[in-house]
């Protein structure tokens, strides 16, 4: 009887017999692989994306920034522009006031010469007169003084606030006075001015539409004498 025969018994190598240097090279470049596409997906994306959206942000807010100094820049002209028509609207108003005030005109006329030391011997308002743009309010003034109080009474007439115009100024002979003053008599025309009434503003513009306002324009009033 023959013997049994031998039975081979093969062995599989071990994990770690199979890890030669190729396969583990191999390992190692998968898991650097892995590692940087998580990476890309799970962070640097997000950052990208991120800084992209903080570039649109910062694009958006220098747009608006730029815009907003415009506007400021707008705003500050019609600020400027603003306070110049309020000013030329107030210096409207101080030589061509809407109400006369007629009696604070002739107040004002008493009152400065008064102070200056001048006798008042007539204060008479005349008729208004109509001009194309304003109205003159005309007002006959006779005092009597020296020299020197008639000129300081013609130099605060010219500081008042409102507008008066000093004309027609005529002065008599001097006369010396028993205190031994030498004193005249100064005859003179003070002139104020208004603004048109809407009324006169409309008959104004029938008169030029008619053709009857052939004159030149009346130059604008001014204070001071003449």
């Amino acid at each position: 009887m023959a013997p049994p025969a031998k039975k081979t018994i093969t062995t599989q190598p071990s994990f770690a017999e199979q890890l030669t240097p190729p396969v583990m090279v191999a390992i190692g470049i998968g898991v650097a692989a892995a590692v940087g596409a998580a990476y890309y997906f799970l962070g640097y994306e997000q950052v990208q994306a991120s800084i992209t959206n903080q570039r649109q942000r910062q694009t958006t807010l220098e747009s608006q920034t730029r815009n907003a100094n415009r506007d400021l820049r707008a705003y500050n002209d019609d600020v400027a522009e603003l306070e110049r028509l309020r000013s030329f609207a107030r210096e409207q108003q101080r030589v061509l006031p809407d109400n006369p005030d007629i009696p604070g005109f002739l107040d004002a006329i008493h009152r400065t010469a008064t102070e200056n030391g001048l006798t008042i011997k007539l204060v008479l308002p005349e008729a208004e007169a109509i001009e194309q743009y304003f109205v003159r309010i005309p007002v006959r003034v006779e005092v009597n003084g020296s020299f020197l109080e008639i000129a300081r009474f013609f130099r605060t007439i010219g500081q008042q606030p409102r507008v008066i115009n000093m004309e027609n100024i005529a002065l008599s002979t001097p006369v010396t006075a028993p205190d031994g003053k030498v004193r005249v008599d100064a005859r003179m025309q003070a002139t104020t001015f208004r603004a048109l009434t809407a009324a006169e503003q409309a008959r104004q513009q029938a008169a030029q539409e008619a053709g009857s306002s052939g004159n030149a324009p009346a130059s604008a009033p001014r204070g001071g004498a003449r």
